[in-house]
Parts: structure tokens; C-alpha cells; sequence
């Protein structure tokens, strides 16, 4: 089926560099998913992830031979998200190693992509299970998500469970989602409220976009920057 990466178009429209990602390989073993080459002051490598997010690490953690040698190996190495938007235009040759979508990633944990939007207007009026979640948790949410500019959510009770119902088209959409609920999650954790988030994520078109269980320690590593968001999303999709 033929499809093209909206990351890829918005990229090429905003004039951005031929390389489409830098991955940071840490001493420790980590890699970090990065938008492009970190920037060093003083002692420090102040790095921009994926998602957006800007973090800082010391220039002691990061294994600079062994980073510039992955880059090298692995040019163009970037996860996206494709959708079935301009079917009609050809996929041109890969002239680079192959990329791993969102959607890939999907697939192999078993998640069905036709399957219809969830519609919150039938789900949510069919059953009484969908209740509203408490004022505290729901100011909280609004607050991050709001401030993220994302507009496309909404936040239920599910038998006794947070879930967030979200649009998201775009890889960028999708890591800003998980890291502007990992902020909330973190933000009520710290007020001694933790809970564990249900996020169900699916594109305008209806694919699904990924579902998650998000607890309170995976959203402060994602929070701390101690895990990037798509890592984050590799290892905890679920369907």
C-alpha cells in the first residue's frame, strides 16, 4: 500500500536538513533520539529530542566515538508515522536503510489499523462505565495539554481507570502526547496523587496511533529525559 510519511513532508516544507534524525549513544548503553547534533556548553551537551523536549547531559556520558559511528551506519535512522493520506503518489526508490515506522511497530505487536475511529460520542453514551475524572486530575491535564497546544482529547474515567482519547496524525503529535502526559502523570505524582494513565491514541483517518498504560515512574524517566518518547513508545505499545 502506498503512503506517504507526513513527518517526512513537514520536514521537507520547513526546509530542514537532509538528515532526518541523530541518535546519541550513551556510555551506559542508552541511545537518545534526537532531532539533530547536540549543541556542547561548558560541560555540558544540550540536546533536543524528538518530541521536542530539550535536555541537557554531561559530556562525560555520552560516548562520542561511538556516537558518530552509529550515525554514520544508520543515516536517515528515524522512526515516523505514516498514514493513508496521498495514496496516489508513488513512493520513490530508498536510496537510504530502511525506516521503522510507528505503524511497523504497531503491527508487530499485533494491533489492528482498519479498525474504525473510537468515537467518544457512541462509546461514551453507551455505556455507564465512562464517567468524568476528579476536578484535581482533570485541571492538571488541561493545564499541560492545553499549554502543549494539543486540542484533540478527552479525559474519561473507565471503570475506575484514567484514560486520555487523543488525535494524533504525526510522529511529532504522537511524542508530544506521551511526554505532555508523562508531565501531568509526574506533576500529580509529586502532589501525592499517582495514577496510572489508560492513552488510546488514533489518527483523524482512524488508525490506530498506539495504546499505552502509563504509570507514574515510566512518566518521570520520560519527564527526567531518562527515557526518550520513542523509546518510550517501542517498548510499551500494547493493543
Amino acid at each position: 500500500m502506498r503512503r506517504t510519511s507526513l513527518l517526512f513532508l513537514l520536514l521537507l516544507l520547513a526546509a530542514a536538513p537532509a538528515a532526518l534524525a541523530y541518535n546519541i549513544v550513551l556510555k551506559n548503553g542508552g541511545i537518545l533520539f534526537a532531532r539533530e547534533k547536540y549543541t556542547v556548553k561548558a560541560n555540558k551537551a544540550i540536546i533536543t529530542l524528538q518530541n521536542g523536549t530539550v535536555v541537557s547531559y554531561d559530556l562525560s556520558q555520552i560516548d562520542v566515538p561511538g556516537t558518530e559511528k552509529y550515525n554514520r551506519e544508520n543515516a536517515g535512522n528515524v522512526v515516523t508515522l505514516e498514514t493513508g493520506m496521498d495514496r496516489s503518489v508513488p513512493r520513490s526508490a530508498p536510496t537510504a536503510a530502511a525506516r521503522t515506522t510507528l505503524q511497523d511497530v504497531i503491527r508487530e505487536k499485533k494491533i489492528s489499523l482498519g479498525a474504525a475511529p473510537l468515537k467518544s460520542s457512541q462509546s461514551e453514551s453507551s455505556t455507564s462505565t465512562f464517567q468524568p475524572v476528579e476536578p484535581a486530575i482533570d485541571q492538571a491535564f488541561r493545564k499541560i495539554l492545553d499549554g502543549a497546544s494539543i486540542m484533540q482529547y478527552r479525559l474519561t474515567s473507565y471503570r475506575g481507570k484514567v484514560r486520555l482519547l487523543a488525535t494524533a496524525n504525526t510522529e511529532e503529535a504522537v511524542f508530544n502526547l506521551l511526554a505532555a502526559t508523562a508531565r501531568a502523570i509526574a506533576d500529580l505524582a509529586n502532589h501525592e496523587k499517582g495514577i496510572n494513565v489508560d492513552i488510546v491514541l488514533t489518527t483523524s483517518g482512524g488508525d490506530s496511533a498506539g495504546t499505552f498504560d502509563m504509570n507514574p515512574e515510566q512518566a518521570r524517566q520520560l519527564v527526567n529525559g531518562n527515557v526518550t518518547a520513542a523509546d518510550y513508545f517501542v517498548r510499551n505499545v500494547v493493543l
